[in-house]
C-alpha cells in the first residue's frame, strides 16, 4: 500500500466513522464531513496520480464520486433518504476510483438490504411496511383509493450501510487487488 493509498484510506475510515456516528445520532452527515472528503480525496489522487483516466487519478475520482453519487439521487428526490447520504457516497467514490467504486456500490447496497430488514424487524414494522406497499399497489392498479392520512416515516440511518460497504470494498480491494 502506497503512502498516498494509506492517507486517502485513513481520511475515508475517520469520514465514514463520523458520518455513522452523526447519522445515528443526529439523522445527519454534516457538509463538514463529506466535502472535505470529496476535496481531500480527488486532492490526493491529483497529486500522486495526475489527472489520469478511467482507472486512475482525477478523472477515476470523479467519474466514481458521480456515479455512485447518482444511485442515491433519486431517494433524496423522493425524500427517502438525504442528501449528505449522496454526498458521503460522492466523497466514497472520489476516495476509491474505478474499479474499487463497483464492488462498493454492491457491498453498500448489500449492506443496506440487510440493515432495512434488520432495523424493520428491531422497530416491529415488518407488516406496517408489508401493508403500506400492498396499499400502494392497489392505489396504481387503480383498486383501491389513495389514502389521506400518512404513512409513518421510519429513519434508517443509510450512513451505517455506507460506511459497512465501502470497509467491505476497501477489504475486498486488498484481498483481489493487491
Amino acid at each position: 500500500m502506497t503512502p498516498v493509498q494509506l492517507a486517502l484510506w485513513t481520511i475515508l475510515g475517520v469520514a465514514l466513522v463520523i458520518a455513522v456516528v452523526t447519522d445515528v445520532l443526529r439523522r445527519l452527515i454534516p457538509n463538514a464531513v463529506t466535502y472535505p472528503l470529496i476535496v481531500l480525496g480527488l486532492g490526493l489522487r491529483g497529486v500522486s496520480e495526475g489527472v489520469g483516466g478511467l482507472e486512475s487519478g482525477v478523472v477515476s475520482g470523479l467519474l466514481a464520486g458521480a456515479g455512485l453519487a447518482l444511485l442515491l439521487v433519486p431517494g433524496a428526490l423522493r425524500g427517502r433518504m438525504g442528501w449528505g447520504d449522496v454526498k458521503l457516497m460522492a466523497g466514497v467514490g472520489c476516495v476509491l476510483g474505478f474499479p474499487t467504486v463497483l464492488a462498493a456500490a454492491a457491498f453498500i447496497s448489500l449492506t443496506g438490504a440487510l440493515q432495512a430488514i434488520v432495523t424493520l424487524l428491531w422497530q416491529g414494522a415488518v407488516w406496517d411496511t408489508l401493508a403500506a406497499v400492498a396499499r400502494r399497489w392497489a392505489v396504481r392498479m387503480k383498486w383501491m383509493r389513495e389514502e389521506t392520512s400518512p404513512a409513518p416515516v421510519r429513519h434508517i440511518p443509510y450512513g451505517v450501510s455506507i460506511a459497512l460497504g465501502t470497509f467491505w470494498a476497501m477489504w475486498w480491494q486488498q484481498q483481489h487487488l493487491g
